[in-house]
């Protein structure tokens, strides 16, 4: 059974989404609804609130994006935090995003399921790592920007192992340089475990994706 501290926050949680449902755009809801989360056990309430944040304000209020992050950040993974930043300073997140969870209200997760759930299609991680290809190697330099964003920003939210292998691999077989956020993505992915647990210690990781060095041709 939950602690009383932990139901009251569950249902302040709640009542700041129905609040949200008429008014995406109150930030003091938003930072409320993250107070509440940060009562709650894990990190997902926290990263679903946060999304819906990001999607419901308008695109100038960088500041209260920005402080929403600093107050979640210490609960989220410093890779799904980094993802956060490339958001906190345009436009809205929109309303289908990879770092959405389904705690968000406002924002749905990529491909409409649970991050558990759009880890198991094979055939998904394969598209998507051919899209990246494709963009770095031959799309205009904007837009390539642009794909290779969303693809890390999903390969954490949805810890896509897979995806992340193929496009790293295919990349280094063409010689095409793949910079830091492809090796903290990395170093991000190894200490995930197959139930979309954190390993403590990423040594002790059974479960890794072959490293850049390993994907080389």
């Amino acid at each position: 059974m939950s602690a009383p501290s932990d139901l009251e926050a569950r249902r302040s949680y709640r009542e700041c989404a129905r609040q949200l449902r008429v008014r995406p755009d109150a930030p003091a809801t938003h930072l409320a609804r993250i107070d509440a989360a940060l009562a709650m056990d894990g990190a997902e309430p926290v990263q679903g609130a946060l999304a819906d944040l990001f999607a419901g304000l308008p695109a100038a209020a960088t500041g209260v994006r920005q402080a929403a992050l600093r107050l979640a950040a210490p609960r989220l993974g410093p890779h799904v935090a980094d993802a956060f930043e490339r958001h906190a300073h345009g436009h809205p997140l929109p309303r289908v995003h990879p770092l959405a969870t389904r705690w968000s209200v406002l924002v749905q997760p990529s491909a409409e399921v649970p991050a558990r759930v759009r880890r198991g299609s094979p055939d998904a991680s394969r598209r998507l790592a051919d899209e990246v290809v494709a963009a770095l190697c031959d799309g205009a330099p904007v837009e390539a920007s642009r794909i290779e964003r969303a693809f890390l920003d999903h390969c954490v939210s949805c810890q896509d192992k897979l995806a992340f292998m193929l496009a790293a691999r295919e990349l280094r077989r063409r010689e095409v340089w793949l910079g830091e956020d492809w090796r903290r993505t990395e170093a991000w992915l190894l200490q995930c475990l197959p139930d979309g647990g954190r390993a403590p210690d990423a040594d002790a990781q059974a479960a890794r994706i072959p490293s850049f060095d390993e994907t080389s041709p």
